[in-house]
């Protein structure tokens, strides 16, 4: 069965789907439509939009861009498209006219074929002091260096109708700077989503510099979007500071885990995370390009970090 409303999956009973996923997708389908619909079998849910973008995205190739059917939420987020019996979405997907593009699945399907890998902040802190008296001195050091430009900085949580033109500049910034990004959103999802927004304000001239959207989900605290100038980074620390700020609303929130998204690594490793990878499937309804493109795609995927960081004491 297709159907092309989010609301009405609120009445599918044989897949569970968290109703603030289904209000965030009723809310793209009126600020950013691409036509979003959705496939329910006896016992699994495809999300699904279409979409341009270059088949290269995770190496350093020359772009080929395509269109595709994205099976995944339509907005930049690491939670899967895919619900229920995962083989039998397969099967529905492989019936499919055209290219198919499965992103951010829990288990691997086609080996070694991976997109970008979230990292994920385990939650066992009584307080912010906690968290950092349980930090190895090294990362204990980089978090309080990053501290002392709070100093300079004022962190405000603002309503959403309160995001601005000047909020909004600072997320295309970042847009502007990502490579091959699925899309940009609009201004009226910020200020119509119901998600909770920090903003970043320079003490002295009393200008925007920055801002965080968080959203709670089942207990996760997950990291959204974010919006900053390239050139304040470094003079604010800015970047770590956000991060730390999130560990601290997560810390308050109680939640259990923090979800920081598919980017930035290093830092995120850095600040405690772990990685938990994500996994890609692409089929084809022409054999001959399905083929190639299944022999290819473990060449063309995203290569986890390699690093291993011993952030914690113990």
């Amino acid at each position: 069965m297709i159907i092309y409303k989010a609301d009405e999956l609120k009445v599918i009973k044989t897949i569970d789907l968290n109703e603030d996923y289904i209000k965030l997708l009723s809310l793209l389908e009126k600020i950013n439509p691409c036509k979003q619909y959705y496939e329910i079998g006896e016992d699994y849910l495809i999300i699904s939009y279409e979409i341009r973008l270059n088949l290269f995205n995770f190496r350093n190739l020359l772009p080929l861009t395509v269109k595709a059917q994205i099976i995944g939420l339509p907005i930049s987020l690491s939670q899967r498209g895919c619900y229920g019996n995962i083989n039998k979405a397969i099967e529905a997907i492989k019936k499919r006219k055209g290219l198919k593009i499965l992103l951010n699945a829990d288990e691997e399907i086609i080996k070694n074929a991976r997109t970008l890998s979230t990292f994920l902040f385990e939650n066992r802190f009584e307080s912010f002091d906690d968290y950092l008296n349980k930090l190895r001195s090294s990362y204990r050091r980089r978090v309080n260096k990053a501290l002392k430009y709070r100093d300079n900085l004022i962190i405000n949580k603002i309503q959403n109708y309160d995001f601005s033109e000047k909020h909004y500049k600072l997320y295309l910034s970042i847009m502007k700077r990502t490579d091959n990004p699925l899309e940009t959103l609009s201004i009226e999802f910020f200020q119509n989503y119901e998600a909770e927004i920090y903003e970043f304000i320079d003490k002295d001239t009393k200008s925007i510099i920055g801002f965080i959207q968080l959203k709670e989900f089942d207990g996760r605290l997950c990291f959204l979007f974010g919006g900053f100038n390239k050139a304040d980074v470094k003079k604010y620390d800015l970047y770590y500071n956000m991060l730390i700020k999130i560990i601290e609303v997560g810390i308050v929130k109680k939640v259990n885990f923090i979800e920081f998204g598919q980017t930035a690594e290093e830092s995120k490793l850095k600040i405690g995370c772990r990685e938990v990878e994500k996994y890609l499937y692409v089929h084809h309804s022409n054999s001959l390009i399905n083929f190639v493109s299944q022999k290819l795609l473990p060449f063309m995927s995203y290569r986890p970090y390699k690093r291993v960081h011993r952030v914690f004491k113990e």
